[in-house]
């Protein structure tokens, strides 16, 4: 690539625009690192493990379809991007495409939107949405607060342009839009290379990284492994029978325990629908099939650390 296929001034050269999931869209990702993907390379993911992903790559398995989430995501994105232009109309809010460093053409970015300013390229935005914003790493709006998945993905993308910030828009769970900048940190920027680069390279050697507690991980594990021989066995060694052991005597321990809480709640709560603490809302009763009421955690239930806090406060 030759400095003629740059964009404006920046460090990015564009590879085109596509639909998701079309053949071309697939191609421009094969063998390169994006923005979701930097954050599960990290093991930062909440959606994928190195392993899950590092399989997918190697066209191991295949990717999951578009969960809700997901797909909220997708239609809500106009509107929010629709948003961020009303509130800043300084600034010219055009679809984004698909993009590589200009040096490193594994560094891949599919920015949401660009932002131009006197016809000339200033930076970007990422439009997420969030029902649960409270507990996922959100700050205060207007700061830099957002959760690591999302910031390594701004930065990596800052990182394939050459900018020194970032707009991230989002919309919550009370249907309010929030505003955050993302500005650029080199040594993060340089760290997140390393790991890619790294991980590209575990791609060629054959390499897979270790298994861990992800639920992709095992969710990989099983596609892996779709048929069971009849008859079958295999002989394990004695650390990987004990800790099966050790976690299945933990689950049912954990069991036990949650049993016991909702009783708890159950009985203090009586009749009531929801119950709170200081604000927060912790659980529900609810019913299915017009059966018997049960208790369940409510969504935006806090961590208990961060109750902990509250009656220390």
């Amino acid at each position: 690539m030759t400095a003629l296929t740059l964009v404006d001034d920046t460090t990015a050269v564009r590879l085109g625009q596509w639909a998701d999931h079309t053949p071309e869209w697939h191609d421009a990702r094969r063998g390169r690192i994006g923005g979701s993907s930097i954050a599960a390379v990290c093991g930062l993911s909440k959606w994928q493990s190195p392993f899950s992903l590092w399989c997918e790559m190697n066209d191991m398995v295949t990717p999951d379809p578009q969960n809700d989430e997901q797909a909220r995501g997708h239609f809500l994105e106009p509107g929010i991007a629709d948003w961020f232009a009303w509130k800043h109309p300084e600034l010219e809010v055009r679809n984004g495409g698909t993009y590589v460093h200009r040096d490193r053409d594994y560094q891949l970015c599919n920015p949401d939107r660009l932002l131009y300013q006197g016809g000339r390229l200033r930076g970007g935005l990422e439009c997420k949405t969030d029902v649960r914003a409270q507990q996922s790493g959100w700050g205060r709006e207007g700061t830099d607060q957002i959760p690591i998945y999302y910031l390594v993905q701004v930065l990596w993308y800052m990182d394939v342009f050459g900018f020194d910030r970032w707009h991230v828009a989002l919309l919550d769970g009370n249907l309010s839009f929030r505003e955050y900048v993302i500005h650029y940190d080199a040594a993060l920027a340089a760290n997140l290379r390393d790991a890619a680069e790294d991980f590209l390279a575990s791609l060629y050697w054959g390499e897979a990284p270790e298994l861990d507690d992800h639920e992709a991980t095992y969710a990989t594990i099983r596609k892996l492994h779709p048929d069971i021989e009849e008859k079958a066995v295999v002989e394990v060694d004695q650390d990987l029978a004990v800790e099966f052991a050790e976690a299945h005597e933990g689950l049912k321990a954990a069991k036990k325990r949650w049993d016991k809480a909702r009783s708890l709640m159950g009985d203090r709560m009586g009749r009531a629908q929801r119950a709170y603490f200081n604000g927060w809302h912790v659980a529900n009763r609810a019913t299915k099939g017009g059966g018997k009421p049960y208790v369940e955690a409510s969504r935006t239930i806090p961590t208990s650390s961060r109750l902990r806090q509250e009656d220390a406060a």
